[in-house]
């Protein structure tokens, strides 16, 4: 009798191989299905939080009203600080003010004496159907020492032509200036009613104070409408939106000398 060959190899059964291809199709379909399903989950999750951007983004917008003033940090660090009331009981760096909307026309002429009465967000509707916003608040020099400052009223946006009509009065310390873009189709005719003209298309005004004693407080009323003896204020103007912000920023004592000299 032959003597068999351990070494020798068993016989492949087919059934085996049919096994073995049916198991690795079977695994890879489970891949692939696995694979997909994290596609999609991961595809929700991105829209999910895009959503969710948009809608804080939204959120954010509207609640973020038409008419903000800021500090900067150095400057808020170094002594210039900001607030809705006279008693800086909580100095802030940026106070919001609220959305003016609705507005109609207004005229210098008619604008009530205590127009700078109030503390933050006003809207005057006069019993003449003048419609005038405001917005107050008070700077402080917290700091230990003299400073200035300079504080630059900034046009973020204005749609369908609103700042062809727009006045912008500041009111510090009880002294009114008014300020208005350059009468249409001039480059520096003042409108009616206006001291100065903006200083460009995106800034309205640049006020300073040189000598901002410390622990100086100023209260500083803006005061927008749109003026009813312009004529560019006609109806689709005022269903326009404006947007503003005023920035300060401490002025140091080589700028104030400079500043001086100059004037």
């Amino acid at each position: 009798m032959a003597k068999k060959n351990k070494n020798a190899e068993a016989p492949v059964n087919p059934s085996d191989n049919q096994m073995e291809k049916y198991s690795v199709k079977t695994n890879s379909k489970k891949i692939n299905k696995r694979e997909a399903l994290i596609r999609i989950l991961t595809i929700i999750l991105i829209i999910l939080l895009l959503f969710l951007f948009g809608l804080f983004a939204c959120t954010t917008y509207i609640q973020s009203g038409n008419f903000t003033v800021t500090t900067g940090a150095d400057s808020f660090n170094a002594g210039l600080g900001l607030s809705e009331t006279g008693d800086f009981s909580n100095p802030q760096r940026i106070l919001q003010g609220g959305k003016f909307e609705e507005m109609k026309e207004g005229t210098f002429p008619l604008i009530p004496p205590e127009i700078d009465q109030y503390n933050g967000t006003y809207k005057f509707k006069t019993e003449d159907g003048m419609y005038y916003y405001t917005y107050s608040f008070y700077v402080k020099n917290t700091g230990t020492d003299d400073a200035g400052y300079s504080a630059k009223l900034n046009i973020e946006s204005a749609t369908q032509g609103t700042d062809e009509a727009l006045r912008i009065m500041i009111i510090r310390n009880g002294e009114r200036t008014v300020y208005a873009k350059p009468q249409l189709n001039t480059n520096n005719v003042l409108e009616e009613f206006a001291d100065y003209n903006f200083v460009s298309n995106r800034v309205a005004a640049i006020v300073n104070n040189n000598d901002f004693k410390a622990g100086s407080v100023e209260k500083i009323t803006v005061v927008i409408w749109f003026e009813g003896e312009d004529p560019e204020c006609v109806d689709d103007i005022l269903e326009g939106e404006v947007k503003l912000s005023m920035d300060f920023r401490i002025i140091d004592e080589q700028e104030v000398n400079n500043e001086a000299e100059q004037s």
